[in-house]
Formats: structure tokens, sequence, C-alpha cells
């Protein structure tokens, strides 16, 4: 995936949470966005090397992983679930591959419906 394009994904990914929950400006400030705009640069570039490796568990455990620590920070497994549908939205808006973006899209699915079960938010 071009850089511009993660770096178009994580800016709306960022701004949308933000938008949605204004609280986490008021909580984290813009360390909080630092935070957010790296933590979706690390989902796109799992998702990427997922891709290149042909290797779905490898995105399916970041996934496991992330949950994990998230929540023993206290963040919910519901905003790594919102988050991964933000991605796939904002997916849809930018200039990659069809074989590639189908790749992510089903991905993050996965992990999304994972998440799902596992937390009971489905």
């Amino acid at each position: 995936m071009k850089t511009e394009a993660k770096q178009y994904i994580t800016d709306k990914v960022t701004e949308e949470f933000y938008a949605r929950y204004p609280w986490l400006d008021e909580k984290f400030g813009d360390k909080g966005r630092k935070h957010t705009r790296e933590d979706n640069d690390h989902h796109l570039n799992h998702l990427e090397l997922a891709y290149e490796r042909k290797d779905e568990s490898f995105f399916n455990e970041y996934t496991i992983w992330l949950n994990d620590v998230l929540v023993s920070r206290g963040v919910g497994t519901k905003l790594i679930i919102e988050n991964y549908e933000m991605i796939e939205r904002y997916l849809q808006e930018v200039e990659v591959d069809e074989e590639e973006r189908d790749y992510y899209i089903r991905l993050l699915e996965s992990s999304i419906a994972h998440l799902k079960r596992i937390t009971d938010t489905g």
C-alpha cells in the first residue's frame, strides 16, 4: 500500500475517533492523537506484512496481542473493533490494488468477528 494511502487512512481514522469521542482530546490531548496515529500506522503495517507474506495468521495473532495489551491498559475491545471498521471503510477511498484491498478487508472482518466472539460485543 502506498504511503499516501496509509497516511490518508490514519488521518481519517484519527479524526473520526476524536470526533466520536471528544473526551479523548480532553484526557489525552495531542499526545493521545499522536498515539492514535502510531497505533493505526502499526495496524496498517501489520496488514501489509500479512499480505506480503500471504499469512493471515500474522494479522490475527497481532490482533489478539493488541487486544490483550490495550485491554490491560483500560482500552476496551469495542474501540479496537471500531478502529478496524473505520480502516475497512477508509480502505474504500484510497487507491489500492483490488486483490490487496480484498485481502485487507478479509483480515479485518475476520479479526472483528473474533474480537466480537471473545467479548460478546457482536
